[in-house]
């Protein structure tokens, strides 16, 4: 597994930039700039911050291609409602829980 190649694609599937994910992580647009070219390995902690801000935990980092992956998640687009509920704060996530209740009763 190649961590940089790995994390700038995802970081460029969620459409987010070196500079924003800098902000959201406080780690330095030049070290993961680094990271993605495979000129610096991150340290759990650091790579934890990196993928946080992308709704990512390190677990589905590692094992995102494996069969695993798929049993947890049968679809993209159930992985992808995951992580992005992730990102949110806890109001956030009740109004969405709430929406898909109201949704799922129709």
């Amino acid at each position: 597994m190649n961590i940089g190649e790995n994390l700038a694609r995802l970081r460029k599937d969620k459409q987010i930039s070196v500079y924003k994910l800098s902000q959201l992580s406080d780690v330095s647009i030049n070290y993961i700039r680094r990271v993605e070219k495979g000129e610096s390995v991150p340290s759990i902690e650091i790579l934890t911050a990196l993928l946080s801000p992308l709704g990512m935990r390190l677990s589905e980092f590692f094992n995102e291609e494996s069969e695993k992956s798929n049993i947890l998640y049968p679809s993209p687009c159930e992985a992808e409602l995951v992580r992005l509920y992730r990102q949110l704060n806890k109001e956030q996530a009740g109004v969405l829980l709430n929406l898909a209740k109201l949704l799922a009763q129709k």
